[in-house]
């Protein structure tokens, strides 16, 4: 598939409704001269300043994909993302250091599916926790196995929200399957046009 968005001035949301997905096998999506191959910005000239909301559904979480998006997407608030796994990595603390000075972090939501604490995606939480300034919640899908005092105590101590950037930033977890119905849903109808993904 290949988008060509020729004007948009208003665009706020883009991510991905039922089979139309912004993911790693979306060919290719081109805002004037910025190209975007897959997940992966292939050539940024102009950055996109509207788009306020991005959901993503990724085959593997990855930092450095959606620290790209943002550089394509600078005045993002709210990240949704869908993933299948956790690649080993997601270290940010010596790669990102110069990055964080210059990138002004303007998240204020991130909803993560797929949640199961690995050490990749207690990498990829804190990274936003400690640096985004603005956010004010972070929601994790987790399996409904670890939907107990156990799991959820060690994830709070791992992810060092009370430690944030943020003194605000709230941390909820939710069961996956509960995510469902919303990302697949067929009917544009179904959707809060404001937020599409508001309700996950």
């Amino acid at each position: 598939m290949h988008v060509s968005v020729v004007a948009a001035p208003k665009l706020e949301t883009l991510g991905f409704i039922g089979d139309l997905c912004l993911s790693d096998d979306f060919s290719t999506l081109v805002f004037g001269s910025t190209v975007i191959q897959g997940l992966h910005i292939d050539k940024l000239i102009t950055e996109v300043h509207t788009v306020k909301i991005l959901a993503l559904n990724m085959r593997n979480l990855c930092l450095d994909t959606i620290i790209e998006l943002m550089r394509c997407f600078p005045c993002l608030e709210k990240l949704y993302i869908k993933s299948y796994f956790s690649r080993p990595g997601n270290l940010w603390r010596r790669k990102h250091r110069n990055l964080i000075r210059c990138l002004d972090l303007r998240l204020k939501a991130i909803v993560l599916t797929n949640y199961q604490g690995l050490k990749s995606q207690v990498n990829f939480v804190t990274f936003f926790a400690l640096n985004a300034n603005l956010l004010e919640s972070v929601t994790l899908g987790i399996e409904e196995k670890n939907n107990n005092e156990k799991f959820l105590a060690e994830q709070h101590m791992k992810l060092q929200i009370k430690n944030g950037a943020s003194k605000d930033v709230r941390l909820h977890f939710r069961i996956d399957r509960c995510f469902h119905s919303l990302w697949y849903a067929k009917d544009v109808r179904a959707y809060d046009l404001t937020d599409p993904f508001a309700d996950i």
